[in-house]
């Protein structure tokens, strides 16, 4: 009886361990039952879930403005005994994430790669469903709107949101559109100082703070342009440099200078996918005609498999 009862402790005692490191998981999966108020406390652990948190819940409470027992009602809301519970578990989150910075939180270095496999399925398909459930479809109409009405779109990113912008790119101008795209900070501020009021500037930056990108919007605001922010921060300066801002989710951040995050990758390629296929419907007959002509062309004179 005893030996049963040290084998249920440690049984629960690894299941909360475990628990510990799924941290910001745990957060995502209960924000959607979380009261409005709670909801705040875990906005503060997503956009900061990379910091250390020592201080006391009297002191917490007051940084985020809520009251102390909203602190405790949210603890026990995502399954902690209570406060230093849950500092006990960001804590941990950190040190098991110390060698490998914007990857999955729980996926460890420990795991088979099947193991892997499946944790990577889920975490990319809870990002692309939670990027959906907090979507502003009023601005994501706009900026389509704005987009097809442009005589010409840039698109300006460094780094690992270069990628998205090169994909942007890539569909724009295969549906019709005028589009350029440059990943690097001087071509940046060359282009953007030459737009006009009739051009749409399309900033991608997860983090929000890439200066070139930033620089480069507010410029081609100043020239009278349209501009777009891609990114996972509301209150960057990229958010603040653009007249609309698509925002995906804060916890899928990633760590400046460290590589980007792979949710916040897939993130961002959801919102481009989305705008692409509503530009593409807002065209119509004009973006089928132009997509023919493209793949008749490449049939004609490009195509080293003769398909």
């Amino acid at each position: 009886m005893q030996k049963a009862k040290k084998q249920n402790i440690l049984s629960e005692s690894r299941i909360k361990s475990q628990k510990r490191y799924d941290f910001t998981s745990r957060l995502r999966e209960s924000y959607p039952l979380l009261r409005k108020s709670e909801k705040k406390v875990a906005d503060f652990f997503l956009k900061n879930s990379q910091n250390r948190l020592d201080m006391p819940i009297t002191e917490f409470a007051r940084l985020i403005d809520v009251s102390v027992a909203t602190v405790s009602r949210f603890c026990k809301a995502v399954g902690f005994c209570g406060f230093q519970d849950l500092k006990l578990s960001v804590a941990m989150s950190l040190n098991s994430s110390e060698g490998f910075k914007n990857i999955p939180s729980d996926i460890h270095e420990t795991d088979s790669l099947l193991d892997i496999s499946r944790k990577l399925s889920a975490t990319l398909s809870s990002a692309i469903s939670e990027t959906q459930s907090t979507l502003d479809i009023f601005d994501f109409e706009k900026v389509i709107r704005a987009i097809i009405d442009a005589k010409e779109i840039m698109v300006y990113a460094i780094g690992g949101s270069s990628i998205i912008a090169h994909a942007a790119h890539h569909l724009f101008v295969k549906a019709g559109l005028r589009c350029g795209v440059y990943t690097d900070g001087y071509m940046q501020t060359v282009t953007a100082a030459l737009l006009s009021e009739e051009a749409v500037a399309i900033g991608i930056s997860n983090t929000g703070v890439s200066k070139h990108v930033v620089d480069a919007l507010k410029i081609a605001s100043v020239k009278g342009a349209s501009t777009i922010g891609i990114t996972s921060n509301r209150d960057s300066a990229l958010a603040k440099a653009s007249d609309i801002c698509l925002v995906t989710p804060a916890g899928r951040r990633d760590v400046p200078l460290y590589g980007g995050a792979i949710e916040a990758r897939v993130c961002q390629l959801y919102i481009l996918d989305l705008l692409y296929l509503g530009v593409l419907f807002g065209l119509s007959d004009r973006s089928r005609v132009n997509l023919q002509e493209t793949t008749d062309a490449l049939r004609k004179y490009y195509n080293p498999f003769n398909y």
